[in-house]
C-alpha cells in the first residue's frame, strides 16, 4: 500500500498539505459506514504512546484511570513491540483489517490479523521501524522474529480484553449514534452536511472530500465509494486508507464527551418541567438512541428508560424509527426547543 495508506499522524494546523478523494455521485450512493472494536484498541495504544504530547481529548480521559490496568497487563506481556511501531507515522496496515461488516466481529478481526502472510506482515513492519530513528534492540528482535505476528496479535487481544471489552458496550453505543447521526446527516443534505462538523480538519469542495495529512495525494473513487469508521480516539487527527477498495476514512466522533461526564449535571431547569429522568433522557436524544444505550448511559434498567420514552413519544418530544433489530429514539423539533429553553433559563439563573 501507498505510503499513507493506515491512518497518517495527521494534525490540526500543523500541516498544510492535503489528501483529496474526489467524489462522483455514484460514490455518495455509495458511502457506507462501519465501527471496529480492533481499531479503536489499535488508536487508543496510540494515543497511549503520544499521551506525553497532547494534554487533552477523549483519550485522556481513558488513560488517566488505566495506569493500573496497564501496568498489570504489562506484567503479563511486553507491550512494546506494538507500542514501538505505534510511534512510527506509518505504522502496519495489518493492525487495521479491512472486515466488511457495519460493526465487526473482534474475533474475526484478531483472526484477520493472525492469518496475513508472514512475509507481508515483515514488510510492513521493517517499513515502520526505518521511520523510526531509535529502536530498542531486544524489542526490534521481538519484531523481526518468526513469532513477530503472533505476539503482535496477542498483544491487542490483550489489550481489548483488559483496556477496551469492560467498556465497549458503552463505546459502540457512541459510536452507533454518530453514525446514525451522520447516516441521517447524508439523507438530508448530502456530504456537504455529513462533514459540516468535522471543518476544518475534513471539508467539502464541490466534488472533493479534502482531508489534512502529512502529505499531498489526490485519489478518485471511481464509483467504489467511501469507507467512514468513526472512532472515539483520533483526534485530532485523521485516518486514511487510500488503497483499500473501497478507500477508508477515520474520523473523530461525536457525542465522546458523554463517555465521561454525568449526564445528570446541569438538568436543573429542564427536570423542574419534565421531571429529572426524562429530562436526562431528552438531553441524551441529541443524537438518535436506543433504550439499551439510553440505559447504559444513564445507569436504569431498559425498563425504566422505555417507559419514559413512552410518555416523552406521547407528548410529541422524541420520535421512533427502526433501524435494523433497533428501535431508535430521537428528538422532534419541539424536544429541541424545549431543551435550548431549558439550557437558557439554567444559565441565566446561575
Amino acid at each position: 500500500m501507498a505510503a499513507l495508506s493506515g491512518p497518517p499522524t495527521v494534525r490540526q494546523n500543523h500541516h498544510s498539505a492535503m489528501i483529496t478523494f474526489v467524489l462522483t455521485l455514484e460514490d455518495a450512493l455509495r458511502c457506507r459506514f462501519s465501527i471496529s472494536p480492533v481499531g479503536e484498541v489499535i488508536r487508543l495504544a496510540r494515543a497511549i504512546v503520544r499521551s506525553s504530547r497532547f494534554s487533552h481529548g477523549a483519550h485522556v480521559a481513558w488513560i488517566k484511570p488505566l495506569h493500573e490496568e496497564l501496568a498489570s497487563l504489562q506484567r503479563e506481556q511486553d507491550l512494546r513491540p506494538l507500542f514501538t511501531l505505534l510511534r512510527a507515522p506509518y505504522y502496519p496496515d495489518f493492525l487495521l483489517p479491512m472486515i466488511r461488516a457495519p460493526v465487526a466481529d473482534v474475533g474475526d478481526e484478531l483472526t484477520a490479523i493472525g492469518q496475513t502472510p508472514k512475509d507481508e506482515a515483515q514488510r510492513q513492519i521493517e517499513r515502520s521501524l526505518a521511520m523510526l530513528d531509535t529502536v530498542d534492540r531486544e524489542v526490534a528482535d521481538q519484531l523481526r522474529d518468526r513469532k513477530a505476528l503472533e505476539r503482535l496479535a496477542g498483544i491487542v487481544e490483550g489489550l481489548w480484553s483488559h483496556i477496551v471489552a469492560p467498556n465497549w458496550p458503552r463505546l459502540q453505543d457512541v459510536l452507533e449514534r454518530d453514525v446514525l447521526y451522520r447516516s441521517r446527516e447524508l439523507a438530508r443534505g448530502g456530504f456537504a452536511a455529513l462533514v459540516a462538523d468535522l471543518e476544518p480538519l475534513i471539508r467539502l469542495e464541490q466534488q472533493q472530500l479534502v482531508i489534512k495529512a502529512p502529505q499531498e495525494t489526490t485519489r478518485t473513487l471511481d464509483g467504489q465509494g467511501l469507507r467512514m469508521q468513526p472512532s472515539a480516539f483520533v483526534w485530532p487527527d485523521a485516518g486514511i486508507v487510500c488503497d483499500a477498495y473501497p478507500a477508508m476514512l477515520i474520523y473523530p466522533s461525536r457525542g465522546v464527551g458523554s463517555l465521561f461526564t454525568d449526564s445528570r449535571d446541569d438538568t436543573a431547569a429542564l427536570a423542574s418541567l419534565i421531571g429529572p429522568t426524562r429530562a436526562q433522557i431528552l438531553r441524551e436524544l441529541e443524537m438518535p438512541a436506543h433504550t439499551l444505550g439510553l440505559s447504559r448511559q444513564l445507569g436504569r434498567s431498559p425498563g425504566n428508560v422505555a417507559d419514559h420514552l413512552k410518555v416523552l413519544l406521547q407528548r410529541g418530544l422524541v420520535t421512533r424509527a427502526r433501524a435494523g433489530r433497533k428501535v431508535t429514539y430521537s428528538r422532534t423539533p419541539l424536544g429541541d426547543a424545549l431543551v435550548a429553553g431549558a439550557q437558557h433559563v439554567g444559565h441565566v439563573t446561575n
